[in-house]
């Protein structure tokens, strides 16, 4: 993600935006729809994530980031579900 957009995506966002956490600590950014499947880098596909639920709940345990979730209350979701 180039540095401008990270920038412009932790300051909308101003922390974790999984639904219950918020937190401010060690804060990356993540693509909603990976890169890998065609996702950009467009602002609507990045979103804040705390380190923890970066790589522990998305990366490594293959959770994804339920799209239809509203931008401050992202939803995760197990592998092999579809988003409610």
């Amino acid at each position: 993600v180039p540095p401008k957009v990270r920038r412009l995506v932790l300051n909308r966002d101003g922390g974790c935006t999984i639904d219950g956490c918020g937190s401010r600590y060690r804060l990356e950014i993540h693509h909603i729809i990976p890169r890998s499947q065609g996702g950009t880098h467009d602002l609507e596909n990045l979103t804040t994530l705390c380190w923890w639920h970066h790589h522990v709940a998305v990366h490594g345990r293959g959770h994804q980031i339920d799209p239809d979730s509203p931008p401050h209350r992202r939803r995760i979701i197990p592998p092999g579900h579809d988003p409610p």
